[in-house]
């Protein structure tokens, strides 16, 4: 498994705060987690970030859709936002 390094999860935790409010958002975690923001990116402090409406993919081909998602950004792995 490939390690994200500090400064590259600092980054990737500063270009989240930037996209706070916004919609699309995708973060992939380390275990192969992909949560996808439905709705939106809420919030991002603390080491976390709050999504709404987020569509989960799970190691294995399983997806699953929740309201809220708390992510532990100290896991996350790479940042993206769609179209």
């Amino acid at each position: 498994m490939n390690e994200v390094s500090r400064s590259n999860v600092c980054h990737l935790i500063h270009i989240l705060k930037r996209l706070e409010g916004e919609q699309d958002v995708n973060i992939r975690t380390v275990g192969g987690f992909q949560f996808e923001a439905e709705g939106r990116l809420a919030r991002v402090e603390d080491c976390l970030a709050l999504i709404t409406g987020a569509e989960v993919d799970l190691p294995g081909d399983f997806e699953i859709s929740l309201s809220n998602v708390t992510i532990n950004l100290c896991a996350i792995t790479s940042v993206g936002q769609g179209d």
